[in-house]
């Protein structure tokens, strides 16, 4: 096996014609080392600035860093296992007659190396790289650790920015295609991983399991917004921009308020001219929040062969109920708490209709409809906001019928008409058709949350924070990829994904792996008297 030279930018050298031993790398590896000691203790002697010595200490490490990268590969033993493998469960694989290249790249740079690969015969599948069996690399050319880093910047930033972001850190030059292919391929094992995620230790479950739901645009691609529907409801002009279904479930324990506590927190109002005998107990926190995001998927029948369009509202809330039923104690009360979309709420009545489940309009989303009333009556803002305060005060004490009737009632006494009345009575009706889920009083008494910003903040954080900057076009399988990945990261199970990532990349790429695993690394790894010439 022969090593080429790489530098700590990431762009490869030509192959030497003699490979470095491994003797020859580590005692590179050694001078580099002392020259990063001689030159800090220069560093303070000519009185150089802390961050003078700190640049220059990044670029030796990033150079002892690829070279010590260079190292361990070239201690990985002769590729070459004989002319014939027998495998345990396949054919007997046969030794290709000349080596072949490989590259990877580390988060130092580029390395290259030659290696024998075996396969069942002439111009058949390789079925076995040794070294690269021996070392577990990826089939792409970045590094496991490249792509969990380089994915990183991409889940909070644009592909450009991200690669500017590695470059300063690390050196050399990304490529943007590459970030995106490796988010694409990512993408599709951070969604399985998202559809069976751990399920947290019930003794630390909150008492209340809370699922919600929302939809957040994403702009598309013209030919990718074709492929799916505007939205489930008329909008006007919704242009290209698509649905994604954002679903979250948590626990969390009981918020004792009162109506006056909501209002004032709603209202912004002064704290010091609110009673504060009455105050509420400290918020408590979520726990355990699973979050995710859903576009349309196509689904094909296996029997009659026929393509069947599933929405993102129907794939979310699958989701969501197989979470409920994953983590919900017997007994244990569910909330279902979302604004008032119809879709919503018809396809969560599919999954959640037990006498333990409660369902709770979004009261914030409510106080905007009854904002929206305010305005057909009044004309200044201090006389909305207080027939909007009324109203909300009402409405949380449970008067939800007698707020509908004087609504109705004040429509007629002010003769409203054409848009007005339509207005009027879309308010109403919409109030009319969400009572049962508007019993605010006993919610609040209870300690129910009573308002969604869990998901409206997954909306913002997950969603429009990435997908939504200025001049964004997102082809669907991009933005379900990024979504996915995003989620993944934004969990608390980034590195776990990833454990799982490699052992699934690992089984699949180096099936005969166990034929290497144990292979006889290059002397020097077994020679003492070389260990202790060369302390790497």
């Amino acid at each position: 096996m022969s090593v080429e030279h790489s530098s700590a930018n990431g762009n490869p050298t030509s192959a030497t014609k003699s490979p470095q031993s491994p003797a020859d790398l580590a005692e590179q590896l050694k001078q580099h080392a002392d020259h990063l000691r001689m030159s800090v203790r220069e560093a303070a002697r000519q009185g150089h600035s802390f961050d003078q010595t700190e640049r220059s200490v990044q670029d030796a490490l990033r150079t002892i860093g690829c070279q010590a990268m260079q190292f361990f590969i070239s201690m990985q033993g002769n590729s070459d296992l004989g002319d014939e493998v027998a495998t345990d469960s396949g054919p007997v694989l046969k030794r290709s007659e000349q080596t072949a290249t490989t590259h990877i790249r580390s988060i130092f740079g580029m390395h290259t190396f030659e290696e024998f690969t075996y396969a069942a015969g002439k111009n058949k599948t390789i079925a076995l790289r040794p070294v690269s069996a021996r070392m577990q690399l990826p089939p792409s050319r970045w590094s496991f650790l490249l792509q969990e880093i380089s994915q990183a910047f991409c889940a909070e930033a644009a592909f450009n920015q991200a690669a500017d972001h590695l470059e300063l850190v690390f050196g050399g030059k990304f490529s943007v295609d590459t970030m995106e292919a490796i988010n694409l391929s990512m993408g599709v094992d951070a969604g399985e991983f998202l559809d069976r995620l751990p399920k947290p230790d019930p003794q630390e479950e909150a008492e209340f399991l809370v699922a919600t739901a929302d939809c957040k645009g994403v702009p598309l691609l013209k030919k990718d917004a074709a492929k799916v529907k505007a939205f489930q409801t008329a909008k006007k002009r919704p242009g290209n921009r698509r649905m994604a279904t954002v679903t979250s479930l948590y626990s969390v324990d009981p918020y004792y308020r009162t109506a006056e506590d909501l209002l004032a927190a709603l209202f912004r109002e002064d704290p010091t001219q609110v009673d504060t005998s009455t105050a509420p107990t400290v918020r408590p926190e979520p726990q355990f929040k699973h979050t995710t995001a859903h576009f349309p998927t196509i689904e094909v029948d296996a029997e009659d062969d026929q393509e069947i369009r599933i929405s993102g509202i129907h794939s979310g809330l699958a989701w969501l109920a197989t979470e409920v039923q994953s983590r919900r104690a017997k007994d244990q009360k569910l909330i279902v708490l979302m604004d008032g979309q119809e879709a919503l709420w018809d396809t969560s009545a599919m999954h959640f209709c037990d006498q333990h489940t409660v369902e709770i309009l979004d009261f914030l989303h409510v106080a905007v409809y009854i904002w929206a009333s305010a305005a057909l009556f009044h004309q200044s803002s201090e006389m909305k906001e207080a027939f909007t305060r009324d109203l909300l005060g009402r409405l949380l004490a449970g008067e939800v019928k007698s707020v509908i009737r004087g609504l109705r009632r004040m429509g007629s006494l002010h003769k409203l008409t054409g848009e007005a009345a339509d207005d009027l009575a879309r308010i109403t009706g919409y109030l009319e058709k969400h009572a049962q889920r508007m019993k605010y009083d006993e919610y609040l008494d209870m300690g129910y949350p009573v308002c969604s910003g869990v998901i409206k903040g997954a909306c913002r954080h997950l969603v429009k924070d990435r997908m939504e900057r200025s001049g964004m076009r997102w082809s669907l399988e991009g933005a379900r990829s990024m979504l996915h990945v995003r989620a993944t990261y934004q969990s608390d199970y980034w590195n776990q994904f990833h454990d799982e990532r490699k052992a699934k990349i690992m089984a699949r790429t180096h099936t005969n792996r166990a034929l290497v695993a144990f292979n006889k690394l290059s002397e020097l790894a077994c020679c003492p008297a070389e260990r202790r010439s060369h302390p790497f």
